[in-house]
């Protein structure tokens, strides 16, 4: 009788710490997916440029385009842009993805000249998915 109850303290001991160690990797790469979607809106607020091609109003090695973005676009053009590279070093890093789309719409300024549409206002929204 003493061994099986011994047993089955162990089981559930086993079983608490395996637990705790998975729900704290899972907390980690929330972190991680928290603190990657905050660094990638705080970026994309120093792009906000009516002159997105101008050096003097628009940061970067080439002005206006993020190196994180491969596209080689201004990163705020219309469509769809991966910026998966900012997992790198994350716990999420291996099976994450990550992509913003940017939709530009009038706001009282009108569009400005495509495909950039720098006059208009933009609407940003993040996809981040990663294995948990």
């Amino acid at each position: 009788m003493a061994t099986v109850i011994a047993a089955m303290t162990a089981s559930a001991v086993f079983s608490v710490v395996l637990s705790s160690f998975v729900a704290d990797a899972r907390a980690d790469k929330r972190d991680a997916a928290a603190m990657a979607l905050r660094q990638a809106q705080q970026a994309l607020k120093v792009y906000v440029s009516v002159a997105p091609s101008d050096p003097n109003y628009s940061p970067g090695a080439v002005p206006g385009r993020w190196a994180a973005d491969p596209s080689g676009q201004w990163a705020l053009r219309n469509g769809n842009h991966t910026i998966t590279s900012l997992l790198a070093d994350t716990p999420i890093e291996n099976g994450g993805s990550f992509t913003y789309n940017v939709a530009s719409y009038d706001c009282g300024f009108g569009l400005g000249s495509p495909p950039d549409y720098p006059l208009a206002c933009k609407r940003v929204t993040f996809q981040l998915s990663y294995t948990d």
